[in-house]
């Protein structure tokens, strides 16, 4: 669990740097990118190896499954 909490660091790390440091997305765009990152907690979809581009998150994270989201209770 802790590899892919250090996997999910780094690629929001660069994608903030190229989006927002380097690019022109808006801060509150960033959020909105970062705060849908954060309900993607299976930690293996973030080490398994993906076509990261650090210019497209929103791609990436619209690829994540139901079960790369759990929700609190599994009976919902």
């Amino acid at each position: 669990m802790a590899w892919g909490t250090r996997c999910r660091h780094q690629v929001l790390a660069t994608a903030c740097t190229t989006l927002v440091v380097e690019g022109d997305t808006a801060e509150t765009e960033w959020e909105a990118m970062e705060n849908k990152a954060r309900t993607v907690t299976r930690a293996g979809w973030w080490i398994d190896p993906h076509s990261f581009e650090p210019g497209d998150p929103t791609e990436l994270l619209a690829a994540a499954t139901d079960t790369d989201r759990p929700v609190e209770n599994p009976h919902f």
